[in-house]
């Protein structure tokens, strides 16, 4: 009888994927995706850096660990990347794959940010991208909210009925109440520093709206600046492309539509458009911060 590879506990594979940000630790690509019909895919493998036998890749390489399970040799990999680096085994050595890792780490980081925002208190949750929160809160170490019933079956947020508010509920709790690091950014920042895949918190600020619809080629929408959130921040443009699907309710549906909105949230920089100088970004939550009709 064969080696049984005994499964990944959940919290190593939770703790691993938070501290990659859901990326592959060699080229970077995100490993987690989810299309416009809320279809999902995982690209990507918990690869072992000495194989879990002692036949595998680098599996009698010198400084096995004893658990051969423990997340310290676990490298998060996209399935390109895992099946290069395990038919290269001289060249993807041990101490070159926790190399990678740790470099890989620290880029993470410093994506999140270091410093801890200085945010208001959430009045009302208008958009909010499940999967990408749950990503964002267990790089940064915030307990995710657990519920007894499936996002999976509902086409749209508002789907889930009641549960709809329990979600927010949940989710403002967490939001207000944990530290949150991203890089800062307030209404008169220049965001021409800033570099694809780093979190970022945005101040409330007034945003502009472009035909926020429900139409399911959002990549043709976001190639022509439509289902768009966007505000000009000195010369350059900052979009958030929005999902439709994740617009919480009708009343933030009706904010979204308006032409302007004063929000703030988390975004994740996609890509950037040097020579536009547009800086494209997927939003993880936008909200109003209490006190919205006071605000400048």
């Amino acid at each position: 009888m064969g080696l049984v590879r005994a499964a990944l506990s959940e919290p190593d594979r939770r703790f691993i994927i938070g501290q990659s940000g859901g990326c592959c630790n060699k080229c970077k690509t995100q490993v987690f995706r989810e299309n416009e019909f809320a279809e999902k895919a995982r690209i990507g493998d918990d690869a072992h850096i000495w194989a879990y036998s002692n036949e595998g890749p680098r599996g009698s390489a010198p400084g096995a660990p004893a658990d051969r399970n423990d997340r310290e040799n676990i490298i998060l990999l996209c399935k390109n990347c895992h099946a290069e680096v395990d038919q290269q085994p001289i060249k993807f050595a041990p101490n070159v794959l926790t190399t990678m890792r740790r470099e890989h780490y620290a880029w993470v980081d410093c994506c999140l940010g270091q410093n801890r925002v200085q945010k208001p208190r959430f009045h009302h949750i208008l958009y909010l991208n499940v999967p990408r929160l749950d990503m964002y809160a267990v790089a940064n170490s915030i307990p995710i909210p657990q519920f007894e019933f499936d996002f999976g079956a509902a086409q749209r947020f508002r789907d889930l009925g009641f549960n709809a508010g329990r979600v927010m509920a949940k989710y403002c709790h967490v939001l207000n109440d944990e530290d949150m690091y991203a890089h800062q950014i307030g209404g008169n920042d220049d965001i021409s520093h800033l570099d694809a895949g780093q979190y970022c918190f945005i101040e409330p600020v007034n945003f502009r709206t472009v035909e926020i619809d429900n139409d399911n080629d959002l990549p043709a929408a976001w190639a022509s600046d439509k289902c768009i959130i966007y505000r000009r921040f000195t010369e350059w443009t900052l979009i958030c492309e929005i999902q439709p699907r994740w617009i919480t309710t009708s009343t933030a549906d009706s904010t979204l539509r308006s032409g302007w909105a004063k929000l703030c949230g988390v975004v994740r920089i996609s890509r950037i458009n040097f020579g536009a100088r547009k800086v494209y970004v997927s939003p993880l939550f936008l909200a109003q911060p209490e006190g919205i009709f006071d605000a400048n």
